[in-house]
Formats: structure tokens, sequence, C-alpha cells
């Protein structure tokens, strides 16, 4: 089966004793990245707290407020103004995190992109200072020049060599992912 180019196998996993199917799992074939590992690279913030979790967390892992949400036990989202559940009933709902306006929202958005901007600036600036000096061109003309030479050498190798080193490399790759 494809689905927007992505080699995907859908899969039911079968719940014992209850005679359905739970839950519809899609399994990702190819690329070996999964919705888990994008997950990770995901980050939510607590304002109550001011701790980051990483992924999708429904609470926060240090106070253990939820977040813009009240979730009843059995973790149904509701308005952060809610009393009782509106799917279950249940009274016994989280307590979010403390309400953030949009303008300190904004605000905040502001301070971060002018710092990033900033260090970005002073990178470059510093960057091209280094590349001024005569000391640091020459170096580079050297490596650039060391470089080309290794390049050359590794052309000129036999192909059943270059194929054995491409070989050892990949394996020693795959054998630290294990």
């Amino acid at each position: 089966m494809s689905d927007g180019g992505n080699d995907l196998e859908m899969r039911a996993i079968w719940r014992s004793g209850v005679g359905q199917y739970w839950p519809m799992v899609w399994l990702r074939v190819w690329p070996r990245q999964n919705d888990e590992t994008k997950k990770a690279n995901q980050m939510k913030f607590c304002y109550s707290c001011g701790k980051v979790s990483a992924g999708e967390p429904p609470f926060c892992s240090k106070c253990g407020r939820s977040y813009d949400v009240r979730l009843c036990p059995r973790l149904h989202k509701n308005s952060r103004w809610a009393k009782v559940c509106s799917q279950c009933g249940s009274h016994e709902l989280s307590q979010p995190q403390l309400h953030v306006s949009f303008r300190w929202k904004v605000l905040e958005f502001l301070i971060r992109a002018s710092v990033a901007v900033f260090l970005v600036y002073v990178s470059l600036i510093a960057a091209v200072e280094l590349l001024r000096r005569p000391q640091i061109q020459t170096g580079l003309l050297v490596i650039a020049v060391l470089l080309g030479v290794l390049w050359w050498m590794w052309t000129r190798l036999p192909e059943w060599l270059r194929e054995f080193v491409r070989q050892s490399i990949t394996r020693k790759e795959h054998d630290r992912e294990r």
C-alpha cells in the first residue's frame, strides 16, 4: 500500500477477549523514522513551573499540570474552564497550567527572535573578521589543497579497494547502531 510516496503497511492489533481491532496502527516501513522519533523533536513549555518537556506529553513532568486543557482520568480533553468532563461526566479534572495571554506569547517570540538575530549577526561578524586575517586565509588554503590531494588519491585507488573501505565503514556504523 502506498500513501503519499511513503510505503506504509496497515496492521490491526487484535485486542484479546474483546473481539475488536484496537487500535488501528500504521507501521512505517520506509523511511525508518517513525512518528515517535518525530515527536521527540517537539517540545512543550509549562508556564507554571518553567520546565520544558520533550514530545507531546499530556502533563508537565515537574508540576503535574496539564497543558492548556483539563483532562479527566480517561484523558478526555476539556476546556480549561470546564467543571465536569464533557464526554464521561467525571468531576475529577486535572489542573491546567497558568493561562498566558496572547500578548505575552508574542512578546516571548519577539524576544527570542531578536536574540537569535543578534547571535547570528555577531557570529557572521566574527567569521568575516577571522577570514580577513592572512594567517587564517593561508590555513584554509592549506586545508583545501590537502583535501584536494586526498580526494585525487582516493579516485586513483582501485575500485575493489574503495568498495572494501566503504563496506568496512558502513559495517562499523551499523554495529554502533545496535
